[in-house]
């Protein structure tokens, strides 16, 4: 094998693992606000503060959108490292 192939492999093995990354981290973050959320939805009536509604849900949104984005990324990244290492098997 040359050194041009080792590269080629190398690269997309780091493709493989960082997309995979991203979407274990974003799925991880989007469980941990869902679980945070339906702990907040079982707290008895006088813990919920409705004000800290007005910033949290903006926030939860953010949290959203970022991990959908990085998610999206991830797998875009992930099947690209996939199929670059199918193109160099011989």
């Amino acid at each position: 094998m040359n050194l041009k192939g080792m590269n080629v492999k190398e690269g997309a093995r780091r493709m493989q693992r960082a997309g995979r990354a991203m979407v274990i981290l974003a799925l991880s973050v989007f469980a941990v606000c869902a679980i945070a959320a339906g702990v907040y939805a079982f707290l008895p009536s006088y813990l919920h503060v409705t004000e800290v509604i007005g910033i949290v849900l903006p926030l939860l949104l953010t949290v959203i959108w970022i991990c959908a984005s990085a998610t999206g990324l991830g797998t875009i990244l992930w099947v690209a490292g996939w199929i670059l290492d199918g193109f160099h098997n011989e």
